[in-house]
């Protein structure tokens, strides 16, 4: 399953309850496409870079979740039919995974520099006299 990321900005005098009941909604919108919400991280009530339907404030909640096909377009319509939004956000989280080649050495093995025994400083690098021209 694809992970995703909706910003949503509700409108700063909207209700807690009802920002928390339109939350529990998606939250079932989204077990309803064999998803789960992830992580909700509510930012609170952040001056807007500029004015959004006249109101230069919004609170501010993201949500990170995951589902089946599909699910993200049913998230976006309850949000487009729901009245104390401002604006919203959703894009695809990628996770990628770290290459084995980047992973950290083992304790107690430090890598040898080139040329050298292991944890000897590698030698100076000598600078070369300007060429006269």
């Amino acid at each position: 399953m694809q992970k995703y990321e909706t910003a949503i900005l509700f409108e700063p005098e909207l209700p807690e309850e009802r920002r928390k009941e339109f939350i529990a909604k998606l939250a079932g919108v989204i077990s309803s496409f064999k998803g789960e919400v992830v992580k909700q991280d509510d930012w609170g009530i952040r001056k807007l870079a500029y004015h959004i339907a006249k109101k230069p404030n919004a609170y501010y909640t993201f949500l990170v979740y995951s589902g089946e096909r599909g699910v993200v377009e049913e998230v976006e319509r309850n949000i487009k039919i729901f009245d104390g939004i401002l604006r919203y956000l959703t894009s695809r989280v990628d996770v990628e995974p770290k290459p084995a080649a980047a992973a950290p050495a083992a304790p107690g093995t430090a890598a040898a520099p080139e040329g050298g025994p292991a944890g000897a400083p590698a030698p100076p690098v000598a600078e070369q006299p300007p060429s006269a021209q």
